[in-house]
């Protein structure tokens, strides 16, 4: 997956929620830019979770990005 093609949702006005698919098989919501952070040489990013959990993904196992049919937090 291309890192600037996740970039392009992420800064997208207006935002819209997307999915992340990742190669273990877990979803992540983005429901707001705010839930997520590029490190800075763009080999991984950081997702926030509703709880409030950190978690790091690594670009190499993101699979898909896929626009959500729900509304921005």
């Amino acid at each position: 997956m291309d890192q600037q093609r996740i970039l392009d949702f992420v800064h997208a006005d207006p935002f819209v929620p997307f999915d992340i698919r990742t190669s273990g098989g877990r979803v992540y919501s983005v429901d707001a830019p705010d839930f997520f952070a590029r490190s800075r040489d763009g080999r991984s990013f950081t997702y926030y979770t509703e709880d409030n959990r950190i978690v790091v993904i690594d670009m190499e196992h993101v699979l898909a990005v896929e626009l959500a049919n729900r509304p921005a937090a």
